[in-house]
């Protein structure tokens, strides 16, 4: 046939109506998916608000597919999904998110103000404003917005993609009939727990760490700081969700695909024994059994020198401390939610010098193996034989004393660099080029953060009044620092700075340069010698007359309401351990702990002091003073005991009693 003109067009117009009934009149005629759930008429404003979404192009950047490897956005789109959009346009790209699910996840009025100012709610998007649209228009796209998806609000985790949907747990526990024999290591070998702690210490402690709150060593320098399981949504998370997470990582953050290098049976141990022992723990009363094998009566080959004592205390603040707290009593920062308890190894119960009831493989075993049914971890997966050691020998010469303390050979050197800083003060990236600075501190040290940092990490041993009688401190045999002796007030910052950095040889100082920022040391020292040494901070003053409204409209009885007790008895031991140093045992100030304080005593109780006023100051503390903020120590429950003690103790000293 002749190719002419007219055969061309002819034959073009053919081709273009026959794709055209191929691809849009057949498939409309023939598609009858089954509607959805998710889909349903339009309201007249939501039609109009559906016109406008596309009319103003929101679908080049917004589509509304969530396709079968996407992940959060929602469950895989279904045809039905689409029968009441005429014609339907399902968006061109994602350069904003997916909205086929967006229905009731935000209001509508924020679905409005979103789309007059977009950068107020995404500072870095690129979406412009239609501000330009009126009231109306903007209610309708919002009507519109509201109605998409399956219109449930997502106030619970991403559910996982169909691939882990519903994956459950398939090993199962070993039973084992109740006998005298011993059911601790048998029972957690027999349920693979041991295989789920190693990987766990392998693999998860540095970042999740050793009481399993995401503060691992190496979870302080992540952007997104990793899971603590001991909170939701952790303690309640489906088993789903725990083998998606483990298995594909988690988008956004470095926790790894452990699917690649992990078996499945694996991956299920491993999320065995973080379920048992840190999202949902029982309490347990195992027996731990002793050293077997090749731990049984080992002794330790390292010297016991002052040298030896001082890599065990390093090792012990980078990893022990925050559960066994750095004075061994089992109070560290971290130990909250663990059961059982880390041990008290000030307790007495480790035998004495002349009779120790347990011997180096006794601590070198568990140290290695950890213990069953407990967080205890393997330090063998992360440790070398020596450093093992180590640790037993610090925690035998300074915590259960068990072993003599070694001679000091040589005077604690500190580094010169250490020695000789002075206290730093906030500088910008200019200040240090043109002075010759050595670093940015991001804030001069503060006086308040130092008391923060001191009641947290430095009371329990040197005591709220700094003369070294804190609760925790008074067995150590090297006794903690007073610091309102007059031989410490010659002391520069840097001698200050080195000590606390790392620590006084041959005693249980920490080095908390393996622990505690820079800043934090700073904020500390200031603390310590504003309140102790210089005298420029004081005790406060008593009730003037006024209370912080966030307390004015506490109540006693909602408390007890709820089922809690008040007990004035119970709040005379934490009076005494908290309270007398600075406030005297009956209430009259001039107690025991302020007798060297540069900045005198505290008044005594006077007899208008109301109930809330008394909660307040225990709880909040008073600013610019060495009075703490005990809600970072103890609990809601126990200020309420004190208050009530103190409310006591203000009585009989108006009431003239002793």
């Amino acid at each position: 046939m002749k190719m002419t003109f007219k055969t061309v067009v002819i034959g073009g117009l053919i081709v273009f109506f026959a794709v055209v009934l191929a691809a849009v009149f057949i498939p409309t005629g023939i598609w009858t998916p089954p509607q959805t759930d998710v889909a349903h008429p339009y309201t007249d404003q939501q039609e109009r608000g559906r016109v406008l979404f596309y009319s103003n192009g929101c679908n080049y950047c917004h589509t509304q597919y969530v396709r079968f490897e996407d992940t959060a956005m929602g469950p895989i789109s279904q045809g039905g999904n689409y029968i009441f959009d005429n014609p339907m346009t399902l968006g061109s790209e994602r350069t904003g998110p997916d909205l086929s699910y967006v229905g009731h996840k935000r209001s509508e009025q924020w679905e409005i103000n979103h789309l007059k100012a977009p950068r107020v709610y995404s500072p870095l998007s690129i979406m412009p404003s239609f501000d330009f649209l009126s009231d109306e228009e903007l209610s309708d796209i919002a009507a519109y917005l509201f109605a998409l998806g399956d219109r449930n609000a997502a106030e619970w985790m991403i559910q996982p993609p169909a691939e882990y949907a519903g994956d459950v747990d398939t090993l199962e526990y070993g039973q084992t009939k109740p006998t005298d024999q011993d059911q601790g290591w048998a029972t957690w070998n027999a349920a693979d727990l041991q295989v789920g702690k190693e990987i766990y210490v392998d693999k998860c402690l540095t970042c999740h760490g050793c009481a399993g709150n995401g503060l691992g060593s190496y979870g302080g320098t992540l952007i997104v700081t990793p899971a603590d399981f001991k909170q939701e949504p952790f303690r309640n998370m489906p088993d789903d969700q725990w083998f998606w997470h483990v298995s594909e990582g988690v988008q956004g953050t470095v926790m790894p695909p452990w699917k690649e290098t992990m078996s499945e049976a694996d991956r299920w141990k491993v999320i065995r024994y973080v379920q048992q022992i840190f999202a949902r723990p029982l309490m347990r009363d195992p027996a731990e059994g002793d050293p077997v094998g090749d731990y049984a009566n080992l002794t330790n080959p390292l010297p016991q020198t002052v040298d030896t004592l001082e890599q065990g205390k390093a090792i012990f603040i980078r990893e022990c401390m925050v559960c066994h707290g750095d004075a061994g009593r089992g109070y560290g920062p971290y130990a909250e939610g663990l059961q059982p308890s880390p041990p008290d190894f000030g307790d007495g119960g480790y035998g004495t010098l002349a009779d120790p009831s347990y011997i180096d493989s006794d601590y070198f075993w568990r140290i290695s193996e950890g213990l069953p049914w407990s967080a205890m971890p393997s330090w063998k997966l992360r440790y070398s034989e020596d450093d093992r050691w180590k640790l037993v020998y610090y925690i035998r010469v300074n915590f259960t004393q068990t072993l003599p303390r070694p001679e000091i050979t040589a005077d604690q050197v500190y580094p010169d660099i250490y020695i000789t800083q002075t206290m730093p003060v906030e500088a910008t990236e200019a200040e240090i080029i043109e002075g010759g600075l050595p670093y940015i501190m991001p804030q001069t040290p503060s006086y308040e953060r130092g008391k923060w940092v001191y009641l947290q990490n430095c009371a329990h041993c040197h005591g709220l009044s700094g003369q070294g009688d804190g609760w925790d401190g008074q067995y150590l045999d090297v006794p903690p620092a007073n610091f309102t002796d007059p031989n410490m007030r010659g002391m520069s910052d840097g001698d200050y700075y080195a000590r606390v950095s790392f620590g006084i040889q041959n005693s249980a100082m920490p080095t908390w340069g393996e622990f505690l920022p820079e800043n934090q040391r700073w904020d500390a020292i200031k603390f310590i010698q504003e309140s102790f040494q210089a005298g420029t901070a004081d005790l406060g003053s008593l009730f003037s007359g006024t209370i912080a409204n966030n307390i004015l409209t506490l109540s006693s009885d909602n408390w007890t309401g709820e089922g809690n007790v008040i007990s004035a008895e119970d709040g005379q031991p934490l009076y005494q351990t908290y309270c007398q140093p600075c406030h005297n045992e009956n209430g009259q100030g001039h107690g025991p702990g302020v007798i060297n304080l540069p900045s005198g005593s505290p008044a005594e109780f006077p007899a208008d002091l109301p109930q809330a006023y008394i909660f307040w100051r225990a709880w909040e503390g008073v600013p610019e003073t060495i009075m703490p903020p005990f809600n970072w120590l103890i609990s809601e429950g126990d200020i309420w005991n004190i208050t009530a003690y103190v409310q006591r103790l203000s009585a009989a000293l108006q009431g003239g009693q002793e």
